[in-house]
């Protein structure tokens, strides 16, 4: 019975890592998924990692109830920069979608997302489910768990501090996900930017042309052919994206 509550500890902190995951990764941390599911399904893939780990990932903890909290705070945030980490190339999609409903004249026609708690235009929809779908299809929720699995063993139980958490990995996420943003958004921008060119010129060269009472209609038709157009190019950086992201997970974790 002792040797049962010594390894409760450790369990409880490993149990902490792998629910910080659940607060940002895409689809585990949807509303959609009732909280009793998010619950079991964390205790249950932590009693399937946590018998298999190393000695030397869970060390005897010896600490008073104050240094523990902080130790389980810090196994919280890890596990949270990691799901935050795969959740960026998704909101990098929301964010194209957005500078393209935008410019097509959809800001106004905003639907409540429940994957990821926000309002979007239709087609940040459409572009949130070729995310989410690329995601799937790449192995995104196993290379989740995975990720995290193997951090024991890099960074043990109890010993997460600042320096262990992938700061850089956070960064350079961010600043793929802002490339990847424009690269989605590129091709919509560009023909709506003709479209307005076009637009002033006829407006100056024939002022008795009611240029506008038809300008919002072409803007629209033009970038649903330009995003229809591009679709098949879209889902090849977005899978292309996810992929790396994930697999820069990977390698930090150590698999």
């Amino acid at each position: 019975m002792q040797a049962l509550f010594d390894q409760l500890g450790p369990f409880l902190l490993a149990l902490l890592r792998m629910s910080g995951i659940f607060v940002f990764a895409p689809l585990l941390s949807s509303v959609a998924i009732p909280g009793k599911v998010k619950v079991l399904l964390m205790f249950l893939i932590t009693v399937a990692v946590f018998p298999v780990l190393p000695a030397s990932a869970r060390p005897a903890l010896e600490m008073d109830v104050l240094s523990l909290a902080m130790v389980g705070v810090f196994e919280v945030l890890l596990g949270v920069v990691i799901g935050l980490i795969a959740l960026l190339p998704v909101l990098a999609v929301q964010l194209g979608s957005s500078l393209i409903g935008q410019q097509m004249g959809f800001g106004i026609a905003q639907v409540y997302n429940p994957a990821l708690e926000t309002e979007s235009d239709p087609i940040g929809e459409l572009l949130l489910h070729m995310s989410l779908v690329a995601f799937i299809a790449l192995g995104g929720l196993e290379a989740l768990f995975l990720c995290v699995a193997n951090t024991f063993e890099k960074v043990p139980l109890g010993t997460v501090t600042s320096t262990s958490i992938p700061s850089d990995m956070v960064l350079g996420a961010i600043s793929g996900g802002l490339e990847l943003a424009l690269r989605i958004s590129s091709p919509v921008l560009g023909i709506i930017l003709i479209e307005t060119i076009a637009t002033a010129f006829l407006m100056k060269t024939m002022p008795t042309l009611n240029i506008l009472s038809i300008g919002f209609a072409v803007k629209i038709v033009l970038g649903f052919a330009a995003l229809f157009a591009s679709l098949g190019a879209i889902d090849a950086v977005i899978s292309g994206h996810v992929e790396e992201v994930l697999r820069a997970m990977m390698r930090w974790g150590g698999a």
